[in-house]
């Protein structure tokens, strides 16, 4: 298993301003790769209540089990190769291999037993961006496509300085972007309250 620091910035895009941006850095089509992403909590949300996030990340014929917990600066993931198989057990019976991320979340929730929220498919490119790396997503879920500009990089002070420098020289607005996870649960119940 690998812990990670992660220090990122996020700006939630329009689909012109996203299409500027990806023009303006040379991105192709063929330079995006397919991930999907599927998200999981407890009935009663424990997780979302300790700012934190649980899923399961295919890519290709890669399975990653990865807990998000916040940390002083950015995020801390907690990462664990999974097979197809444990994959599948998670999403239709909201049961988690053994290994260092289900000690992990017994000692965060006191629980490991977790209910599929959702899946929600990204289209990703990135390069090197400064000291750091940039991220163009595009994502679907429910129905919906949004649009996201991540930056990551050694320090918070330095990933909101570059987003700010990005905006100011593309002309978009800085946007509350909630995480992926908490997009997908909003989604979600707007479905809801719509049936």
């Amino acid at each position: 298993m690998a812990k990670e620091q992660e220090i990122e910035a996020k700006n939630l895009l329009t689909e012109q301003e996203f299409s500027s941006l990806t023009a303006d850095f040379a991105i192709q089509e063929s330079d995006f790769s397919s991930q999907k992403n599927t998200y999981f909590d407890t009935y009663s949300f424990d997780l979302r209540s300790h700012k934190s996030a649980l899923r399961i990340r295919e890519r290709g014929d890669s399975y990653t089990l990865t807990l998000k917990e916040p940390a002083p600066e950015g995020l801390t993931e907690w990462n664990q190769t999974i097979t197809a198989q444990e994959a599948q057990e998670a999403s239709t019976a909201g049961t988690l291999p053994a290994g260092d991320v289900y000690g992990r979340l017994q000692a965060l929730i006191g629980s490991v037993r977790v209910d599929n929220i959702g899946t929600l498919t990204t289209y990703r490119a990135s390069q090197t961006f400064r000291t750091g790396e940039i991220f163009f997503d595009r994502s679907h879920y429910l129905g919906i496509t949004d649009y996201e500009l991540e930056i990551e990089g050694p320090s918070e002070k330095e990933v909101y300085a570059w987003m700010d420098e990005l905006a100011d020289k593309h002309q978009f607005p800085i946007r509350s972007t909630p995480n992926k996870i908490e997009r997908l649960f909003q989604r979600s119940q707007q479905q809801d309250k719509k049936q």
